[in-house]
């Protein structure tokens, strides 16, 4: 999944620390600073308030801070603002105003009912001047310090994240025009006289149908998987059921090519693929790093097992291979091992299905596995 550049920093400043404590590390650290922020604002300007009140008031505003920061950064800017649907996020923007205000109105109505003077009492006869809880709609003294108060921390937080995703959008975009003209280049070179060579390839297999049927067979199998390569592949989506065709073919012709090596290749697919679309050439990465890295140079028995589940709009995409002793390293030293092909998948998924991907990796001492999960 996409990684924040403040996480990807503190990764080379901690790398021996493994992804999930930087991650969970650095959100602690951040949420404590702000904590503390908070803390420090309600002492130096309501100093009159009780230290409980000042507590509760700090822990509140502590929460508020998270919740809005999580709901808008992560579900509501990727859903309106960045997709540019104005009308929609102002709604949001509206009944988040409306949750916070009565949180606030309430809270301050329990610390004055339970005896907190000072501070409280002050407000809470503000508050009900200007409305009491009705006033985020009917006076706009109660609707600017609601959200002046409430919204301050996060809107500074939200804004520094919506800079830096659009930074990273920005890169995305000029890498993966790169990849493109890289991949066209890669394309024409690939053409040099095609024709002449599907040509080659039919007379080749007219000529051995009659003495070796299952050779012809495997020949067939190899131009379909040129022809897709050449000719299918060259448009941003295809058929879905056409990539796992693609996939069934090559695992196919491995599968010949191993033949008396103790390998196993199994390849197992479920639900209807053909009223989907995927981007191509898209999953045939995972499965060669299969064989590449589970199978290539084997001393004894090896497999690899290759899972498609198509269900409700979504594939879920799995690749198991085993793992020798001498080639078990941990995850990250397996994700390099992969080479440039599975860091443009990465970049593709990024480029393509941008929070609509989950990339898991598992590894143990006998196997190692890749499963994706694609919203399509």
């Amino acid at each position: 999944m996409q990684r924040h550049w403040l996480f990807e920093r503190l990764r080379r400043l901690f790398p021996r620390s493994s992804p999930a404590t930087v991650y969970w590390g650095g959100r602690i650290a951040l949420w404590t600073l702000c904590g503390y922020v908070i803390r420090y604002v309600y002492y130096t300007n309501f100093a009159q308030a009780t230290e409980n009140a000042l507590w509760i008031l700090s822990v509140m505003l502590l929460a508020q801070t998270i919740a809005l920061y999580y709901a808008f950064g992560y579900r509501i800017f990727p859903e309106t603002i960045y997709k540019r649907r104005i009308g929609v996020f102002l709604l949001w923007l509206v009944f988040w105003h409306a949750i916070i205000y009565q949180c606030n109105y309430w809270l301050f109505y329990l610390l004055q009912y339970h005896g907190e003077t000072g501070m409280v009492s002050t407000y809470m006869k503000l508050l009900n001047s200007w409305g009491g809880g009705w006033a985020f709609i009917t006076n706009g003294a109660a609707v600017f310090w609601n959200l002046f108060w409430s919204f301050a921390i996060a809107s500074l937080l939200l804004t520094v994240k919506a800079i830096t995703d659009l930074i990273n959008l920005r890169t995305r975009t000029i890498q993966l025009e790169k990849d493109k003209l890289a991949l066209e280049l890669d394309f024409l070179k690939a053409q040099v006289n095609p024709h002449f060579l599907f040509n080659t390839l039919n007379s080749i297999y007219a000529r051995i149908f009659d003495t070796d049927e299952q050779a012809a067979d495997l020949l067939l199998r190899l131009s379909e998987l040129m022809r897709y390569n050449l000719y299918e592949t060259n448009q941003p989506l295809i058929e879905l059921s056409k990539e796992l065709a693609y996939i069934a073919n090559y695992l196919d012709l491995e599968r010949n090519r191993l033949m008396g090596q103790h390998v196993v290749i199994d390849y197992q697919q479920s639900g209807a693929a053909e009223s989907y679309q995927i981007a191509p050439l898209l999953l045939i990465a995972f499965v060669e790093n299969a064989f590449k890295h589970g199978v290539k140079g084997a001393s004894k028995k090896a497999f690899v097992r290759v899972q498609a589940d198509v269900a409700q709009e979504q594939l879920v995409f799995t690749v198991e291979n085993s793992v020798f002793p001498k080639r078990q390293v941990n995850g990250d030293t397996v994700k390099r091992s992969g080479g440039i092909g599975l860091v443009n998948v990465q970049r593709r998924l990024d480029s393509i299905y941008l929070n609509r991907y989950e990339l898991t990796v598992a590894s143990t001492e006998l196997n190692y596995s890749v499963r994706i999960k694609i919203q399509l």
